[in-house]
């Protein structure tokens, strides 16, 4: 069965501009259902167990495809707990594979890197582009060794609109649904093709944690009173879902200074920051010189590896490229926002609430907690 979960209508830049200028003048912001999530789903081991074995189910983002653009570029990312690498092949191709040599298992690929051939760096067994096993060190040592059937063990995948998607990693529980169309954020995206930034950090907080301070704009006076805020209005959001996956709409107050002028002439390409959410994990946000994907991805019920992937596109010479994650105003942010994360994690053992409250300027949070619940009800059931 192929899903086209992703093919939607989300609203146009214009539409989007109206909808902010209503809402300025209106003192309002999108709003949806609220949300009341137990504080039992972020501590309980058996909980975390059903989430990671849901995640390994479905498809999901692996990388962009920036991180690998030419033949022979190759990257590992551990996915759902399981390892992984993604590589481009001489014909173009990009392929993912399980990151264990076929001899011992020895991990292939270590960080990102470009190579003609794939070498063990244990025992020297040698793989080409496609997987397959080219030269195995004193074969004889080996009379029944088939290299036919002894290469890189696949995980089908494919590129939708500058993502590199994964087929589930365990076929037994696998949703026949996926990222199939990338019409949402593919001329935001695109553009942005050359990745000039990496950087993958473990942090002690639950994934869903990380999740939920991308999506939502209540908090921008309160936590970003010297970074953002100056820049951005608190509590205004423009608020789409399409399939299990979102888009919240972050507007810049210059944004204003279109209200003067033709239609015609309106981009909002530095007047609003866009921030997909492709279910489960991954996140795309805009931002006027470059484009962020963000993977989460747990390890544990309290932490989670998150990896941040900046690419900026051709306008943006090398020499101007923003630094990603070192310093600027993006890095302040960013440092405030997994400061408020730190310390929701710790209150969850605090004792003292039986929820975790989302109110209806929150709605993307509840989107997102009803689609894992309804998930993670029909992989039970199964």
């Amino acid at each position: 069965m192929v899903s086209t979960s992703t093919q939607t209508s989300l609203a146009s830049d214009v539409e989007i501009v109206h909808r902010i200028l209503a809402h300025i003048d209106a003192g309002t912001t999108d709003e949806g259902d609220a949300w009341r999530e137990p504080v039992e789903a972020y501590v309980n081991p058996a909980r975390f167990a059903d989430e990671l074995r849901l995640l390994r189910s479905m498809p999901s983002v692996y990388v962009p495809s920036a991180a690998i653009p030419n033949p022979g570029d190759h990257v590992e990312r551990v996915a759902f707990g399981v390892p992984l690498f993604a590589l481009r092949d001489t014909d173009r191709r990009v392929r993912v594979f399980r990151n264990a040599c076929r001899h011992r298992g020895m991990a292939i690929v270590d960080g990102s890197g470009c190579s003609r051939a794939l070498v063990c760096r244990y025992h020297g067994w040698t793989y080409r582009l496609d997987g397959s096993l080219a030269h195995v060190p004193h074969d004889e040592g080996f009379p029944d060794l088939d290299m036919s059937s002894r290469g890189l063990v696949e995980v089908a995948s494919h590129e939708v609109d500058g993502l590199v998607v994964i087929d589930p990693l365990d076929a037994r529980d696998a949703a026949p649904e996926g990222l199939t169309d990338g019409s949402p954020w593919r001329d935001k995206l695109l553009p942005a093709e050359r990745l000039f930034y990496t950087q993958s950090t473990v942090r002690a907080m639950n994934w869903k944690v990380l999740i939920e301070q991308f999506l939502e704009g209540y908090h921008i006076r309160s936590t970003h009173r010297d970074t953002f805020y100056p820049l951005q209005y608190d509590d205004l959001n423009v608020v789409e879902t399409f399939g299990p996956n979102s888009r919240v709409t972050f507007p810049y107050r210059n944004i204003e200074r279109l209200r003067d002028r033709p239609e015609s002439t309106w981009t909002v390409g530095a007047r609003v920051t866009f921030v997909y959410h492709l279910f489960p994990n991954v996140m795309l946000a805009t931002f006027p010189d470059q484009v962020l994907a963000v993977v989460i991805d747990p390890i544990d019920i309290d932490h989670t590896t998150v990896t941040t992937y900046g690419m900026a596109g051709p306008g943006v010479v090398a020499e101007r490229a923003p630094t990603g994650g070192g310093s600027g105003l993006l890095a302040e942010g960013a440092l405030e926002d997994n400061a408020m994360s730190a310390g929701v994690q710790q209150g969850l053992r605090a004792g003292a609430n039986d929820v975790v409250e989302f109110g209806r300027h929150e709605s993307a949070i509840g989107h997102f907690h009803a689609t894992l619940d309804a998930r993670l009800g029909r992989l039970t059931e199964r």
